[in-house]
């Protein structure tokens, strides 16, 4: 087991790491649904969007922290990476998939469907 890093001391790349690692879970829920007995697909997803976020403003942070001041050379510290994924309803559901049937008497007619994969990130 790997010792824990506190975000504010990590390095970029392992900041880049769990940005990577951040996505899996968010692409697995949105081809295939998830498990949870209270909560929809759609706000399980908003949920690891937001840590996805976290870890790209954690990100910025250290590389604007590391890179010198400039007036003029400013392309050089703006850095592109993977999109964030989109902002899904909270009501949003996994179609067909093996739990996708779990909440329909709790939620009823609020939730929203959408097929498997309709969303990557």
């Amino acid at each position: 087991m790997a010792k824990y890093i506190p975000p504010e001391q990590m390095t970029i790349q392992q900041i880049q790491s769990e940005i990577d690692q951040a996505f899996q879970p968010w692409n697995d829920i949105a081809s295939n649904g998830c498990q949870d007995p209270i909560w929809p697909d759609g706000t399980n997803m908003n949920i690891v969007r937001n840590h996805i976020i976290f870890w790209y403003m954690l990100l910025d942070e250290k590389r604007s922290a590391d890179a010198q001041m400039s007036l003029w050379n400013r392309s050089a510290t703006e850095v592109s990476h993977r999109p964030v994924p989109p902002e899904v309803s909270d009501y949003y559901m996994v179609v067909d998939c093996e739990y996708s049937d779990r909440l329909a008497d709790r939620y009823g007619s609020a939730l929203v469907w959408g097929e498997r994969g309709a969303y990557r990130a």
